[in-house]
């Protein structure tokens, strides 16, 4: 069974050493010729994860038509803002009923769609095998063969059921649900949190304002999520509450490493030409601050985030805001009406 891997980043390059231990047939797709034949010769990343080798069994191509026809799966791994075009480029060379795995975590660029959404759109007619794969996985340690775990989901229960057997093995759990609009939220909003965390950390105040900061931006999160149909426990799952750890303790993750920079008083622009990364929490905030505003949704610690990257606060200022907000009770209704408690 062949699978292919779009794009070449560090998740990608750690993806493909995965797979490549249990399945004979991968692919990695990279779009630049020169750098695909830089790592067929060298067999390392040096750019976006060195220390990590692609196994030798590995076919690394720049010819999309090649890596794609006649895959069983594509994964999809490229930055958020480019998950649609990605799709709409694979169109015409994926099998039917090929599964789709949406590895990135982001929404869409027009009107904040889940990736899953718009690569849906993009392959009417081919396929409706879409599944989302999230979870606390670093591709440093993944790259490694470190152990961690991950939750695939899709409506189509056939399609998860091969996604968790392509990846399932001695160093890497999968494990399955149903509701890919908690999961795919979930890996997308943890990234504003993230920035906010390191910009906690970065003005060293402290363990505790960390860990109240994860707790209510989890409360954020779920608040969003069920909004648009989410089920709350997913939040409380691997994509939800275990992707927030690992996102915001971990000096691998880039976004707790911007915010670091926020705290010195870098601006977001001058951090995303910083850095050859994609630092996907400074787009989401953007994108979730404007559909809160929109949907009447309680997101402070977001507006803060957003105030902090456009310029209109300190984060010193900003987190004055956090703390003076008024008084109100812990549990709160996620969303009026719904019963549902926090």
């Amino acid at each position: 069974m062949k699978l292919t891997m779009i794009g070449a980043g560090g998740w990608g390059t750690a993806m493909v050493s995965l797979l490549a231990g249990k399945n004979p047939d991968v692919w990695l797709y990279c779009r630049n010729p020169d750098t695909a034949a830089r790592l067929r010769e060298t067999r390392e990343n040096t750019a976006y994860l060195p220390g990590c080798r692609i196994p030798a069994a590995v076919r690394i191509t720049s010819d999309l038509e090649e890596a794609v026809r006649g895959a069983a799966c594509c994964i999809l791994c490229t930055p958020s803002m480019a998950a649609e075009e990605t799709a709409a480029s694979i169109a015409p060379y994926l099998e039917k009923g090929a599964v789709v795995v949406s590895a990135s975590k982001g929404l869409a660029s027009h009107g904040g769609l889940r990736l899953s959404q718009v690569i849906g759109e993009k392959l009417a007619g081919i396929t409706d095998r879409i599944v989302a794969l999230s979870g606390p996985n670093h591709a440093e340690e993944v790259g490694r063969g470190l152990p961690a775990a991950s939750v695939a989901a899709s409506s189509v229960s056939s399609a998860v059921a091969l996604v968790q057997d392509i990846y399932m093995g001695p160093a890497f759990r999968v494990y399955r649900s149903d509701d890919i609009i908690g999961v795919e939220y979930g890996g997308a909003l943890k990234n504003i949190m993230a920035l906010a965390c390191g910009v906690l950390d970065g003005l060293g105040l402290g363990d505790n304002s960390r860990a109240a900061l994860m707790t209510r931006g989890l409360v954020e999160m779920t608040r969003f999520g069920t909004h648009f149909g989410a089920r709350m426990d997913t939040f409380f799952g691997l994509s939800g509450m275990g992707d927030l750890i690992a996102t915001c303790t971990s000096t691998h993750s880039r976004n707790h490493s911007a915010g670091l920079l926020l705290a010195e008083g870098k601006t977001a622009k001058e951090i995303v030409g910083g850095t050859r990364m994609v630092v996907e929490g400074i787009r989401t905030a953007a994108i979730v601050h404007e559909i809160a505003a929109r949907e009447g949704i309680p997101m402070p610690i977001t507006e803060e985030v957003h105030q902090v990257l456009t310029g209109e606060c300190t984060p010193r200022e900003s987190i004055e805001h956090l703390m003076n907000r008024a008084k109100k009770a812990e549990t709160e209704e996620l969303f009026e009406g719904a019963g549902l408690r926090l």
